[in-house]
Formats: C-alpha cells, structure tokens, sequence
C-alpha cells in the first residue's frame, strides 16, 4: 500500500522503545536502592560507551549525541553509563584532574545513512556530558581553563568522541582529526 511506510513505523517504535527504556531505567534509579555500579557498567559496555588514553589524549566514546534539547531526562540514559565508566576506568587507570585543557569532540554520522543527517552544532546538546567529564576528570570547565572545539565527521557508524589533552597537544590533534574530518564530509 502507498500510504503504509515501514520505514515511518520503524522510526515510531524505535522513538518508543528509547523512550521507554530512559523511563524504565530512571524508574529503575529511583526506587532500587541497591548499589546500581554493576547495573550501569553493563549499560555502559552495551552501549559502546569506551575510554581510550594515548600518550597525548583521553579518548571518550559515547553513542551519538543527537536528543532535544527540550526534554529533561533525555540523556540521561547515556550520561549516568558514562560516569560509571569514567570510575571503572580511573580505578584503574588513576590520573590526576586536568587544570587546563582542551576539548574536542567529533560528531561521526554514519555513511550508509546518508548526510542529511548531520545536524548543526547548536542542534546537539553536550553540556550534561561536559558535565560529568568535568567532574571526574577536570578541576574545573571553565572558559579560562578549557578550550572547546567541535568537528564533524563521515564514518562507518554514529557516536560522538571527546578528546581531552592538554592545551599544548591540541596543534598535534588538529592536524591529525582536523583534515581528514573536514575532507571526509565533502568528497
């Protein structure tokens, strides 16, 4: 039929079972009053939610960051995940806090779905995951101390990755992530 679009039905339930999900673990949060760790490191890993330290740089790899902006618990089905494994990682991989830094964090969209998708940066809510990078990694997120840049690539799948250096490292990153980011969205 003409009017039947699967692929509108697909989205719909898929919107749905986000929703449901974020919901259930929230209700999950509040009213288990068991030591949840375990519980959230296994989101964590299901999610794909990764930490990555080279010489250089802290690598943090989250899912796609593309909710509203509007709704109030929309993330938090990634940013709960991603503070417990910043914790399982600095367990064991202790590190003292970033005074300074910067900050860069790159939007992969995936390829095969086309590049329609990429949205705009003011279109992409990153603060609530600032926030917890910042609070177990930073002293402090300050405009005076951290320098935030944004990039966008065209890759094999959708996820957002930080990366945290020191600020003197940021010349190495860019010339590194920058080009090849910036040349992969328009060939």
């Amino acid at each position: 039929m003409d009017q039947f679009n699967p692929q509108q039905k697909l989205f719909s339930l898929v919107r749905n079972a986000e929703v449901s999900t974020v919901s259930l673990r929230n209700l999950t949060a509040r009213t288990v009053r068991d030591d949840t760790a375990h519980f959230y490191g296994e989101v964590a890993d299901l999610l794909g939610i990764r930490i990555d330290e080279t010489h250089d740089w802290l690598k943090i790899t989250v899912p796609a960051i593309l909710p509203k902006r509007n709704q109030r618990d929309n993330q938090a089905f990634l940013t709960r995940p991603l503070r417990y494994a910043l914790l399982d990682f600095l367990k064991e991989n202790p590190m003292e806090r970033f005074g300074s830094c910067a900050i860069c964090i790159v939007h992969n969209y995936d390829e095969a779905l086309g590049k329609r998708r990429i949205r705009d940066y003011d279109n992409i809510e990153t603060k609530r995951y600032l926030d917890v990078i910042e609070s177990m990694l930073l002293t402090n997120d300050s405009g005076l101390l951290c320098t935030v840049l944004q990039a966008t690539k065209v890759s094999d799948r959708d996820c957002t990755e930080f990366y945290l250096m020191r600020p003197e490292t940021l010349s190495t990153w860019a010339k590194n992530h920058i080009k090849s980011t910036t040349n992969s969205c328009f060939e």
